[in-house]
């Protein structure tokens, strides 16, 4: 399964670098994808600093900082994302971003997960 990302998500990366820049020009491209990149990058630091901050709060209250680990997980699938060149992977890195889509996917794996274990 992963080995096929590693071939589709290029495939399609390609595609849409090839439709985008014959429509809007080879510098305007790389303008937009260096431009999700640096957006991608503060939003990332600048929520990264705000989950170290809440886990540092919450353990310093005897209090197990499960969302803010949750919320590096996807922080750093989504910082990975959008540093990654490309406009398929800056669209899933915005995504997984949003707290609500991080909500549904940490649902589906829990469900995946529990259905998994045999007691």
């Amino acid at each position: 399964m992963i080995f096929l990302l590693f071939i589709i998500i290029p495939i399609i990366e390609i595609s849409i670098f090839i439709t985008i820049g014959s429509n809007i020009g080879i510098l305007n491209t790389i303008a937009i994808i260096l431009t999700t990149a640096l957006v991608g990058i503060f939003l990332v630091r600048r929520q990264g600093i705000k989950l170290l901050f809440d886990a540092q709060k919450n353990l310093s209250q005897g209090i197990m900082p499960t969302k803010e680990i949750k919320g590096g997980i996807f922080l750093l699938i989504s910082g990975l994302l959008l540093i990654t060149p490309g406009f398929f992977t800056d669209c899933i890195g915005f995504a997984v971003f949003l707290k609500p889509v991080q909500n549904f996917i940490a649902f589906q794996a829990k469900k995946y997960f529990q259905s998994r274990i045999h007691y």
